[in-house]
């Protein structure tokens, strides 16, 4: 999966890794469980003009990068998730820091202990502080 080609630390959320239109179906699928290009095409038409045809292109290209699984059903393709939403921020979240870690590891780690110490919650700190006690060989 080349989610990572385009990251854009401008956008926010899944948009982030993926188109503005990518996210919005990855989002409709994900939340209201369609599974139909017309499904989605007629739950984005709600708020937005947009093409049958693009919602396909879209759909089609999801399915291309994994994200979809297209099975055919009757005359219609079936599309589903192939991971949920949690699993899919965790894939990513795993390569962004790799990414991250390889470009500066010394530079990443201090940053984030300085900003969990300076901008973290209480349990973010505790939880810091278990893994690094994990990772002593600690109790």
């Amino acid at each position: 999966m080349a989610l990572l080609d385009d990251f854009r630390m401008n956008k926010d959320g899944l948009r982030k890794v993926l188109g503005d239109l990518e996210a919005e179906i990855m989002e409709v699928i994900w939340s209201k469980s369609l599974h139909t290009v017309r499904d989605v095409y007629e739950e984005l038409r709600l708020h937005k003009k947009i093409a049958y045809t693009t919602v396909m292109t879209v759909m089609g290209r999801l399915a291309e990068k994994g994200l979809l699984r297209a099975d055919k059903e009757g005359t219609a393709y079936h599309y589903y998730p192939t991971m949920s939403r949690e699993e899919f921020e965790r894939e990513t979240l795993k390569k962004v820091v790799d990414s991250v870690m390889e470009f500066n590891a010394e530079g990443a780690i201090n940053y984030f202990a300085e900003k969990v110490v300076k901008e973290g919650k209480e349990e973010q700190i505790k939880a810091l502080e278990e893994l690094l006690r994990k990772a002593k060989g600690g109790h």
